[in-house]
């Protein structure tokens, strides 16, 4: 699952009031933190790995900037692989836009559009934000002192990474005159560059209804923007563009149809099988052809760097990832008995040899008593053949059977659960001549509803179509290994 990522935004405001206090923020502190947002974004969210996609996103984003004028600002854009419809700049220029929000693209104006606003952000240079206090997992207070140690090295970045582990965190938002400004300036800086500056209303628009079709809820604020409420926005800009005098420039994809090829077999929805998926409390990838079930009622996270569950208290996490260095599993666990032998003066288990399913592994525990209540602390290193993983646990005693079948829940897929995976993407379709949307659902197997495809399509619900005309469907297809 992709949770949402503006939480970056705050972290770049803490960490700059850390640095600089109520002082000034010169344009290297910025660079400095928005190049550590921006790792934090590929490591917990991840970067969708569409070349062609991303190229296109770049070639649009460096002809505006070609027309900020003098900025200190090295811009970089990037597409992430994220479900929810959503585009943000961290400070010094790192611009990101959802997978999410690429689907709903319907010209290149739009996307001009989005990428004129988030640019905007960042040569106002409106990071100074509000911050509401983050909701971090209480596992972090856990008492003990190997517990302070294993979650300061192996599980703190994870359950402080602001964008995945601490899911409840608030965000900082713009305020109301932030996102004007950004409205205001940004559309300028789209019709200088030859967009239409009204694109932007198009897509915020476009963006409302979907985030209105997903959520059951008209009263939602969308993830791209929290504050303030859309249909304000989209007024604003709309009269503004009226004012704003232009000339189209030729767009880099000529019409609708190279705008379309682009967006062909795009990645719809939270799960992306290339990342892997969760049914339920089992994650499966069938990349690595392995699954692992963590327990009923706990929260799942899927990162490119990790995958886990809290229990329902966030009392105790269960991780599993690769190791952090080369090695034999004997030659891991030795290597970790030893830095926790050094830095707590404790004795760990020696390395178990044992097996997992048709695995072998070696497993390290830890008993720490020394809090108010005996933490359990398991390591897992597995041979799975082709790679090694290691499976983190810990937690109060009372989740000593949990912890240790989450471990031995790792295996190979089966051939059913393999043919049961499916990619669910973005295809181009043409219509019929007087086809409804539902006819063309019916034709084309289109697994999104009617309203839902009239939305990302900027159609009205009873739209007839013409022949020919180009339109996204979702299609759920056979998962193939790549």
């Amino acid at each position: 699952m992709k949770l949402i990522i503006r939480v970056l935004q705050l972290v770049a405001a803490m960490i700059l009031a850390a640095c600089t206090g109520t002082g000034g923020v010169s344009v290297e502190d910025e660079q400095q933190v928005g190049a550590l947002a921006a790792r934090q974004v590929e490591e917990q969210v991840g970067i969708y790995g569409d070349e062609f996609l991303t190229t296109y996103l770049d070639t649009i984003g460096r002809r505006l900037i070609a027309n900020v004028g003098e900025t200190p600002y090295y811009f970089k854009f990037r597409i992430i692989d994220q479900a929810e419809p959503n585009a943000f700049a961290t400070p010094g220029g790192y611009i990101f836009i959802s997978r999410g929000m690429m689907a709903l693209i319907n010209t290149e104006d739009e996307l001009a559009g989005i990428l004129a606003h988030e640019i905007s952000h960042v040569t106002l240079r409106h990071h100074a934000l509000r911050s509401q206090r983050a909701t971090l997992p209480s596992v972090l207070s856990l008492p003990g002192r190997a517990v302070g140690a294993i979650v300061g090295k192996d599980v703190g970045e994870i359950i402080n990474a602001p964008l995945e582990a601490a899911g409840e965190a608030y965000l900082s938002s713009y305020s109301r005159a932030q996102e004007t400004e950004a409205d205001r300036v940004g559309i300028q800086l789209a019709a200088k560059a030859g967009y239409d500056p009204s694109a932007l209303g198009d897509i915020l628009h476009k963006l409302d209804r979907t985030i209105s079709l997903l959520s059951g809820s008209t009263r939602k604020f969308s993830f791209f923007d929290n504050h303030p409420m859309l249909p304000s926005r989209i007024g604003d800009i709309e009269h503004a563009a009226t004012g704003i005098q232009w000339r189209a420039g030729k767009p880099f994809a000529k019409n609708t149809a190279t705008l379309y090829k682009r967006l062909d077999g795009l990645t719809w929805g939270p799960n992306n099988s290339m990342q892997g998926i969760f049914v339920g409390r089992q994650f499966m990838h069938p990349g690595m052809n392995l699954s692992i079930e963590f327990p009923d009622g706990w929260r799942v996270l899927n990162t490119p760097r990790y995958v886990g569950a809290f229990a329902p208290g966030q009392d105790a996490i269960v991780l599993f990832g690769s190791p952090d260095r080369p090695g034999s599993t004997l030659e891991l666990a030795n290597a970790f008995v030893e830095e926790i032998r050094e830095a707590l003066d404790i004795k760990p288990w020696e390395p178990i040899a044992t097996r997992i399913g048709e695995w072998n592994a070696h497993l390290v525990k830890l008993d720490d008593t020394s809090g108010a209540e005996p933490v359990s602390i398991y390591y897992l290193w597995v041979n799975a053949g082709r790679s090694i993983f290691k499976i983190v646990a810990l937690g109060p005693n009372r989740y000593d059977r949990q912890l240790r079948e989450t471990g031995e829940s790792l295996r190979k897929l089966t051939r059913d659960e393999l043919g049961s995976i499916v990619d669910r993407r973005i295809r181009i379709v043409a219509a019929e001549e007087g086809e409804d949307l539902t006819r063309l659902s019916t034709r084309t197997d289109n697994s999104m509803p009617d309203d839902l495809t009239a939305a990302i399509n900027g159609l009205v619900d009873d739209s007839t179509l013409e022949s020919g005309q180009l339109i996204k469907i979702l299609r759920e297809e056979p998962y193939i290994i790549r």
